[in-house]
């Protein structure tokens, strides 16, 4: 199933973390399982404060939505354990539609890869005729491979450097082929002849094999047991019992330990090149601590991401997370103006000219009749609260008026103490470094060519912040001049006397045309100003069409 995120703008303000948070509740409320909180910045100290006096788990932090390796691959592979023999791991394969398999150690992480090119590459040594055959196994891995019965066990888990030899001859040729060799580590296949079973006992072969399901006498078990040797019978013939015996190594072995695996978050874009390097045309995929978590195959890349996005409280991509065009966008839920969204698919779209999200949220609560729960009938209060501040603001309309109304009722909470309880979490944060004030609850904008920032924080005195001007004025320079900004601007609200100060840095024959009372060099103060979206933007947005082309 399609993980769909519902995340708001950059740099995002209290509406903007609760509206996320509300709304993917009504959509799980509603069915919607795969639906989850998100958000693309930092919690102001607002939000923070609002989040843990309810009890409110933050959304998931996405730094970007560029689409990563774990949005694009399969579902999660099956995985063989690196020391499971390479016969049982080569029936898996066959089955396998990746034609491959990631092979992890005890701990689930990823050591190499088995597919068909490495095993034949592997197994063609194996069988060369013109060398002897070493193959690397224990007599546990024997008896599994060779569906064996064990008769007398010695080492079992003991992985050595093996030869086979198959006693199809006579014991005199026999004696002079084991002569040369390393008995020790010697694995003997033969069938019921006595005489070469206790010839090889004798000599300390590694391992006695007897094929065809033949029992080995009492005396020759003793024997056994006397020197050392490990004796197994298998249900297959000779010539069959020496191939599976070929193939009772660890699989590790087999493994392709050149291919190295891609992380779930490596951007798409990245990793392209890398299917030249596998045969397979397949990668595995690993989390940050090696644990395989899927496989990617050139055919993912051809697919659409699965993930989905619902955008609340903002509707212009510059605004939203890196890389959110790349992926589909199901929903917009906002109340600005209208910017640039363009889809590749119809969305369902809610723009309604309102104080805060928050209260379109409340609101799609009521029309689908779902209660809402008093915790997140708490936080879209504080939405509200604090994107009208608390009800004074210019944008608030008689809908928020009565929303406001109808949680603080589900709640128990005064409106009046609640908003005062929201503008002091607020407050503090003057002593905050110039680039965290500003950052805090910034908005980037763009009208036709021109992009510029608008950057808001409300506090009960402006005069530390004003204070600071200097400060603050050389960092809106550096932002100004590293985005390519028109102008970059702080928008101070003063709660206590309901007006702002701006502080702007940027193009001067811009600057000159705003027409509010000067304070000092690039500070205005605007009389009766509140809202960044009602009345700054518009003011904004009209000397820039006023003066195109600047």
């Amino acid at each position: 199933m399609k993980k769909v995120y519902v995340i708001g703008h950059k740099n995002p303000d209290t509406d903007s973390i609760v509206s996320a948070i509300a709304y993917a509740t009504l959509k799980q409320e509603l069915g919607e399982t795969n639906v989850f909180p998100a958000r693309c910045g930092k919690i102001n100290l607002q939000t923070e404060y609002i989040l843990k006096r309810f009890k409110i788990t933050p959304p998931e932090f996405l730094s970007d939505m560029i689409p990563k390796v774990s949005h694009h691959m399969s579902e999660e592979p099956v995985t063989l354990y690196q020391d499971m023999p390479l016969w049982d791991a080569m029936q898996v394969l066959s089955t396998n539609r990746f034609r491959m398999i990631p092979l992890v150690d005890e701990n689930k992480k990823y050591v190499s890869t088995l597919h068909y090119n490495t095993f034949a590459e592997h197994i063609l040594k194996k069988i060369d005729p013109q060398k002897n055959t070493i193959i690397q196994t224990s007599v546990q891995h024997l008896a599994r491979t060779l569906k064996a019965q064990p008769i007398v066990i010695k080492n079992e888990n003991e992985i050595f450097s093996a030869q086979i030899v198959v006693a199809a001859s006579k014991i005199d040729t026999l004696r002079e082929f084991i002569d040369l060799m390393p008995v020790e580590n010697t694995i003997v296949i033969v069938g019921d002849r006595e005489d070469i079973h206790e010839y090889v006992i004798k000599r300390k072969v590694r391992v006695l094999i007897v094929s065809a399901g033949r029992m080995i006498s009492k005396e020759m078990k003793d024997l056994a047991e006397e020197n050392n040797v490990s004796v197994l019978t298998t249900p297959f013939h000779t010539a069959g019992a020496s191939w599976l015996a070929l193939h009772s190594m660890p699989v590790r072995y087999a493994g392709d330990k050149e291919l190295k695996p891609v992380a779930g978050y490596d951007y798409i874009k990245n990793i392209k090149e890398r299917f030249s390097d596998s045969l397979s045309r397949s990668l595995p995929v690993v989390d940050e601590d090696m644990r395989v978590i899927g496989v990617l195959t050139q055919s993912d890349l051809m697919k659409e991401p699965n993930i989905g996005v619902i955008l609340v409280d903002h509707n212009e991509l510059s605004q939203s997370a890196d890389g959110v065009s790349e992926i589909r966008i199901l929903e917009i839920i906002d109340h600005h103006r209208l910017g640039n969204p363009s889809t590749k698919y119809p969305i369902t779209f809610v723009n309604r000219p309102v104080g805060s999200t928050s209260t379109i949220i409340a609101n799609l609560y009521r029309d689908y009749k779902v209660p809402i729960k008093k915790e997140i009938a708490a936080i879209l209060l504080a939405g509200i609260l604090s994107d009208t501040l608390t009800l004074r603001s210019a944008t608030t309309t008689p809908i928020d008026r009565d929303t406001a109304e109808y949680l603080s009722q589900i709640t128990d909470l005064n409106i009046e103490e609640f908003g005062k309880d929201i503008t002091n979490a607020a407050a503090i944060i003057s002593s905050k470094p110039a680039e965290e004030i500003i950052n805090m609850d910034m908005k980037t904008y763009k009208e036709g060519n021109i992009s510029f920032s608008v950057s808001q924080v409300e506090v009960n005195s402006p005069d530390e912040i004003l204070g600071r001007s200097d400060e603050i004025l050389e960092y809106l320079s550096k932002l100004k001049s590293g985005n390519g900004f028109l102008f970059s601007s702080l928008l101070v609200t003063d709660l206590s006397q309901l007006s702002s100060y701006l502080l702007i840095s940027g193009d001067d024959s811009f600057i000159r045309k705003i027409e509010y009372p000067k304070e000092a060099d690039h500070i205005f103060f605007l009389k009766d100003v509140l809202s960044r979206k009602k009345q700054l933007m518009p003011y904004i947005l009209e000397i820039i069409r006023r003066s195109s082309p600047i």
